[in-house]
């Protein structure tokens, strides 16, 4: 059976379990680490995490954001990588394996998720749950939405540019070194394939958001990133759909505010389920497009990284 040669010969429970201790060491840092910053910038410790929503504190959340999602995801899994792998950045898909034509399919796949994120948030609405658990998740719904307008107040060029690094870039480096080049790495190894590995993260990253009426858009964008994971095999493309996700409903908040527009400000919504069907159909074909030239572009580079096979199902998962 054919083994992966940058492998430390951990067992997968175990690399698991290094993986889950790492994410809750950065964990405490984290809060540690942002009790300080608040200390230092604030004075004090606020009296309640609401008060955090007020315009003054705006540099201070900026800095909080970029502190947490660092020391929660990206630390532990560069420190996993380094202990299970004797190469992590190789582990990791850190590599520049892909062409042109990948770009170009994934940023239209890009276009296409929108209307299908439309139409899942508003089937997400009309599923039928109970009313208690509805009265909570509109609660957590407003209160999400209440820190999401303190985490982007858009109204100046500086603020947009902060938010494209903030609030884009740097959660789509770390969120997807994380959940796809740690997390579903490590599941689609362990589980001999991609597809269980695939859907888990995707439902933990989905989750990890805390947003009912938002799970199976986030469910829907996890499956499509670890999609471009798996068959790429560099996470690089991943960060850039990501960034562009996340960088494109900044600029749209962005524009809103300058021009002074009403409204709820989200390029996700207002789209009918019919158009989402016609997005679906046209990503999946997008896919089987992009694995196809994935596929060709992955067999020029597989020596390279030194390692034997590309196809996680000969591996040795013990």
């Amino acid at each position: 059976m054919m083994q992966d040669r940058n492998s430390k010969n951990v067992g997968y429970p175990s690399q698991f379990a290094i993986f889950l201790g790492l994410t809750g060491g950065g964990l405490i840092i984290s809060v540690i680490l942002s009790a300080v910053i608040v200390l230092m910038m604030a004075g004090k410790i606020p009296a309640s995490e609401d008060a955090l929503l007020q315009p003054q504190y705006y540099n201070l959340v900026m800095v909080l954001q970029v502190v947490t999602t660092f020391f929660i995801f990206f630390i532990p899994t560069y420190f996993y990588s380094l202990i299970c792998y004797r190469k992590p950045f190789i582990f990791l898909g850190y590599n520049f394996h892909f062409n042109y034509r990948q770009v170009f399919i994934i940023i239209a796949i890009l276009f296409l998720t929108f209307p299908l994120s439309g139409a899942l948030g508003e089937l997400n609405k009309i599923l039928p749950i109970p009313e208690h658990w509805a009265t909570r998740f509109k609660a957590w719904e407003t209160s999400r939405a209440a820190q999401e307008a303190a985490l982007i107040q858009i109204n100046s060029f500086s603020k947009y540019i902060i938010s494209m690094v903030v609030i884009a870039f740097l959660p789509a480096l770390f969120e997807e070194t994380f959940f796809r080049a740690g997390l579903q790495n490590l599941f689609t190894r362990w589980f001999k394939g991609p597809w269980i590995a695939i859907i888990v993260t995707s439902i933990i990253f989905s989750l990890i958001h805390i947003s009912y009426y938002g799970f199976l858009v986030r469910f829907a964008l996890g499956f499509i990133l670890g999609l471009v994971y798996y068959y790429s095999g560099s996470i690089w493309l991943n960060i850039l759909f990501h960034f562009l996700f996340n960088g494109l409903q900044v600029t749209a908040l962005y524009a809103f505010s300058i021009s002074k527009i009403p409204g709820k400000k989200d390029i996700e919504t207002n789209f009918p389920m019919w158009m989402g069907a016609l997005a679906l159909i046209l990503i999946i074909y997008l896919f089987m497009y992009f694995i196809k030239v994935s596929k060709a572009e992955k067999l020029k580079h597989t020596e390279e990284d030194n390692i034997e096979t590309d196809d996680f199902t000969n591996w040795n998962t013990s």
